[in-house]
């Protein structure tokens, strides 16, 4: 498992985009003939299904092919960039793997840069959309107004037409309702649609039904995002006996920028935990998006003392892999080109991974100490991914802890990430970018296609949105005022 930051991409693709300057040239053409869009559509076609371990983990080989009737059935109409993006990226989401991606060229970047968009930030959950910030002449907007519908398209139609170009894991709608929270609507609304001056907005308000025709704002209406929070484990604790432990990332490349490194910071940690005596922990992992193998295993293996069969295995398509576009251009990749004594050959010039030290099969290869064996209330949900849905599967499978928030942004059973391959689409310049290994976990999954769900459900809300102490948290240190000492014991608050 290793996850090279698909929100990270989609930040830098379609949230953020280079600053604007006065001198600035303006935004160059994105326009494509037909058949130059063809080529595009064919190449990404050709690469995912040469490179993707198992196209069809999350779907039948009739539904890929029925997706890709469709897509091919509207290269007629595309035009640009923009319109071919909206014929690929719907395509390869059918697919269903979070961490395949597609990054828009720089003139799209450019062009979005300028473009007004929509005046409304939003918090999506399974109860519907609401209002968390308005801007330009929709200020007067309350928050925690309801999204009814825009230009006529329900929430839930909006929500459909979201997660079919916002990359998830398999069937998974939690991860793209925390992607398009925020400002995110209004970034995927745009790449769906084009610009747009105004937008015919219904809402369900405090004081009744708002229908109103909105004009879109420019990108500067918005206060420009803040620093990503520090990546570093953090622990706190809530009482003598009681402590609360944040871990945001696995990340190594992040790790390293604050001094430090994975394995001596949690280590740290739970030496500090046995110092304190601490008896009750609440792990939070919402927005750990995964990172670098095995980081995910080492927390694992402070909070389970036996070691445990994790991966059934590890395979990619073979060693290299090679695709040839319709105008003759050719695009390749080796997929294990470190260590070849870690990997073997098996049927059909598959690659698996051997089940051998340092990274093999296991959830580790060594002893751990100290272990941590008091309670545990695992907070996760649409952002733990990669990675963080790998350690919510090991720990729901060892029946280690009680979960609350959402469901896991990533599969149960496991996902395609890893090395990765690549490839700029030669007319459009988007560039699509395939996980090549298939980490598939050692166990039947009760939920085909989705995340580990919690125990107690309680999704984001919009009066404690971005907050870490917000209603799950509460819920979290309520069950740890009960008496009980297995997780299925534990009962969900009320309130």
């Amino acid at each position: 498992m290793t996850n090279h930051g698909w929100r990270g991409f989609l930040a830098a693709c379609v949230l953020t985009c280079f600053p604007a300057r006065a001198d600035a040239p303006p935004p160059a053409s994105t326009e494509i003939t037909t058949t130059a869009a063809l080529e595009d559509l064919e190449l990404a076609i050709s690469a995912v299904e040469a490179a993707i371990p198992n196209i069809y983990w999350h779907q039948t080989r009739q539904q890929w092919a029925a997706a890709k009737a469709a897509a091919r059935n509207k290269i007629s109409g595309v035009t640009d960039s923009e319109s071919l993006w909206r014929v690929v990226r719907p395509l390869v989401g059918q697919i269903g793997e979070g961490h395949l991606s597609m990054q828009l060229s720089d003139a799209m970047q450019q062009h979005y840069r300028d473009a007004p968009r929509f005046p409304l930030d939003l918090l999506w959950t399974d109860a519907g959309a609401f209002v968390l910030a308005s801007y330009g002449e929709a200020a007067d907007i309350p928050k925690g107004a309801r999204l009814i519908s825009v230009d006529g398209e329900s929430a839930a139609d909006l929500l459909r037409d979201m997660v079919t170009v916002t990359p998830h894991d398999g069937v998974i709608q939690t991860g793209v309702m925390r992607t398009i929270s925020g400002r995110g609507f209004a970034s995927t609304l745009y790449r769906l649609r084009g610009a747009q001056s105004h937008f015919h907005v219904v809402l369900d308000g405090p004081q009744g039904r708002i229908d109103r025709d909105l004009a879109a704002v420019p990108r500067s209406a918005r206060p420009a995002e803040g620093d990503d929070p520090a990546p570093l484990p953090t622990l706190e604790w809530l009482g003598d006996h009681t402590a609360y432990l944040n871990v945001p990332t696995f990340s190594n490349s992040r790790l390293p920028a604050a001094g430090a490194n994975f394995p001596d910071a949690i280590h740290a940690v739970f030496v500090q935990l046995e110092q304190r005596g601490v008896t009750d922990l609440i792990l939070d992992l919402r927005e750990n998006e995964g990172g670098s193998e095995p980081n995910e295993s080492i927390l694992f293996s402070y909070l389970v003392e036996k070691r445990v069969h994790k991966y059934a295995a590890v395979e990619a398509r073979g060693r290299h892999i090679a695709v040839t576009s319709l105008s003759g251009k050719h695009f390749e990749t080796d997929v294990f080109e470190d260590d070849e004594s870690q990997e073997r050959a098996i049927q059909g010039g598959r690659i698996t991974r051997r089940n051998t030290p340092p990274y093999g099969l296991m959830s580790r290869w060594k002893t751990f100490s100290p272990i941590f064996h008091g309670r545990l209330v695992v907070l996760a949900g649409g952002n733990t991914f990669s990675g963080g849905a790998e350690l919510s599967s090991l720990l729901y499978h060892s029946r280690r802890g009680v979960f609350v928030g959402e469901e896991v942004g990533g599969t149960d059973e496991g996902n395609t990430s890893g090395y990765r391959w690549s490839i700029e689409l030669p007319n459009s310049k988007m560039k699509l970018t395939i996980p090549l290994l298939q980490f598939r976990m050692a166990w039947t999954s009760p939920w085909r296609g989705h995340g580990v769900m919690p125990d107690c459900p309680v999704p984001p809300e919009v009066l404690h949105f971005g907050e870490q102490r917000d209603h799950a948290w509460q819920v979290a240190a309520a069950l740890l005022e009960q008496d009980w000492r297995q997780p299925h014991q534990a009962m969900c608050p009320k309130n």
